[in-house]
């Protein structure tokens, strides 16, 4: 196992599961035995890593397999009570379930298959953070779909404007390396003032998120948006469908609390942002590659759109930065360490976020499973540390997908950030219909 998954293993508390948790709605209803014939052929074909569990080695964990799987363990059926609201009984479903550690006796992932679903089905994920990310999950996904729908990106490199290998013989190559040195040494300069940079940041001390966890977790997500809508939107206000999106959550944020009386001006809320560092078409090696940036959310700014420009400004500040990578290798060194000593590392580095924030590009088409479409795709990020409050943006089939996970001590009810988020968005949506 890489130091890196060995770190996200290790990560486990008490109140802060690092557990992926994701709903796939299904068109029409699926056959248990043919769901289970797709993951003890195909999963695991694509995914070899499924058939193991982590086992302590020596000074570090190792992938080992298992003889045989428990299906009845990691293909359980589930019922939701009938009447009501589904997708209501659904989170209260994952409301009841993301609490509950994985079995370390068995490969740490387990599905829930939910019948009669909307007239369908509905399958709970639940993986543990150390297998995969989210990048490697959606490519898992679409591998073992009927019909692959991503499109590989070109291998991940770096681009060192003049260190490129301009010619053959001696001379040449003695450039080459004096320039890729050079180029090393500054890279090696960015790499320690990020790390100055982020360890002297004051921790985020917004007072409603950061609170003593209860381990007691709430979903919600909101209905479904066409990507088109958000691009017009942001194509009006000359930003991003990312801009738009991040700024609408500052501003369901801000909504919040003010809900509970708590203060906002000169009130920002800090959150980290995955960053992914592969190319897609490696996704499928599994396992963790991506760092974290800190952004701060403007929820002091009453103008939506004022936010969308703060938003954007700080969104550009961090690009080319290089605080990503610096997180990766900073959590890949802690992997080396005894758990202990990683416990206080991160805690130190959480205090300095009140939440974290992730957008996963999912497919731009839609995936057919066994047959049947996948309607709708959801998953909810895991926090780390004394965060409580996950927000996670999922695009899939030219819709957009937004949704949270909090811990109950936080926010009582997570379904309030939902409404205000999507209020948030028709703001701006009437403000970019006048422009």
């Amino acid at each position: 196992m890489s130091v890196v998954d060995t770190a996200w293993l290790r990560m486990d508390a008490a109140d802060n599961l690092m557990i992926v948790n994701g709903i796939m709605e299904f068109e029409s209803g699926l056959p248990r035995e043919q769901l289970l014939a797709l993951l003890q052929g195909r999963l695991l074909e694509k995914g070899p890593r499924f058939a193991c569990k982590p086992v302590k080695d020596g000074a570090g964990y190792a992938w080992v397999p298992v003889g045989s799987l428990d299906w009845d363990y990691h293909l359980t059926r589930a019922a939701l009570p009938p009447g009501g609201d589904p997708d209501r009984a659904l989170a209260d479903f994952v409301n009841q379930v993301s609490p509950l550690p994985l079995d370390p006796a068995h490969p740490l992932w387990r599905f829930y298959l939910i019948d009669d679903f909307k007239g369908g089905s509905a399958v709970l994920v639940r993986v543990h953070h150390c297998y995969a990310d989210g990048i490697a999950l959606i490519s898992l996904l679409d591998a073992i779909a009927d019909e692959s729908v991503l499109h590989s990106s070109p291998a991940a490199r770096i681009a060192i404007p003049g260190v490129e290998k301009t010619g053959e013989g001696p001379l040449a190559l003695i450039s080459y390396l004096v320039r890729w040195c050079l180029f090393r040494g500054a890279f090696a300069l960015a790499w320690l003032f990020e790390a100055l940079r982020v360890s002297l940041m004051p921790a985020d001390r917004n007072g409603a998120y950061k609170q003593a966890l209860s381990s007691r977790k709430q979903v919600a997500w909101a209905a479904s948006r066409p990507v088109e809508e958000v691009k017009r939107v942001g194509k009006a206000l000359n930003a991003t469908v990312n801009d738009v999106l991040v700024a609408c959550a500052a501003g369901a944020l801000r909504r919040h609390l003010e809900s509970m009386g708590q203060p906002v001006d000169g009130v920002s809320v800090r959150v980290t942002i995955p960053v992914n560092l592969r190319p897609l078409s490696e996704a499928l090696q599994l396992g963790n590659k991506f760092g974290l940036v800190y952004l701060a959310l403007p929820v002091d700014v009453a103008d939506p759109v004022e936010r969308v420009r703060l938003v954007r400004r700080n969104m550009q500040s961090l690009k080319g930065g290089a605080q990503a990578v610096m997180s990766y290798g900073v959590l890949g060194i802690l992997g080396y360490f005894p758990t202990a000593i990683q416990r206080i590392a991160l805690n130190f580095f959480s205090s300095k976020a009140s939440a974290v924030m992730t957008n996963v590009p999912g497919p731009a088409d839609s995936l057919r499973i066994l047959g049947t479409q996948v309607r709708r795709s959801m998953f909810w990020v895991p926090q780390s540390g004394g965060i409580g409050v996950g927000l996670s943006i999922l695009s899939y089939h030219q819709k957009v997908e937004f949704g949270i996970v909090a811990d109950s001590a936080l926010i009582s009810d997570p379904h309030e950030i939902v409404r205000y988020f999507d209020e948030e968005f028709h703001k701006l949506q009437t403000i970019a219909g006048s422009v």
